[in-house]
């Protein structure tokens, strides 16, 4: 679903940094007012919060349009068959004498 679909009154899970940092929760939000770039999520006991796109996009709510996740698909593969960080392709540095 791309973020032109998204609903007002759909229910989406983020995920959210407890107090101790490393542990992550899911929270159940109800989607509650729709903006360009940003909507508005309310929990279950009323308390609201605004979400970016990127981070409706990072939690794997919504995706991208077919376009950019094809261009993202492309970026994956590429840098796997031939990066430059790949291991023996160093050449030694021609110095002058």
């Amino acid at each position: 679903m791309t973020y032109e679909q998204l609903e007002v009154n759909t229910e989406i899970k983020l995920k959210e940094k407890t107090e101790d940092e490393k542990a992550r929760r899911a929270v159940k939000y109800t989607v509650v007012a729709k903006y360009p770039h940003m909507c508005i999520v309310e929990d279950r006991k009323g308390r609201r919060r605004g979400v970016a796109v990127g981070e409706l996009i990072v939690n794997k709510v919504v995706t991208q349009n077919t376009y950019l996740e094809a261009l993202r698909g492309e970026r994956r593969t590429c840098n796997k068959k031939k990066g430059w960080h790949r291991k023996g392709t160093k050449q030694e540095a021609e110095y002058a004498p």
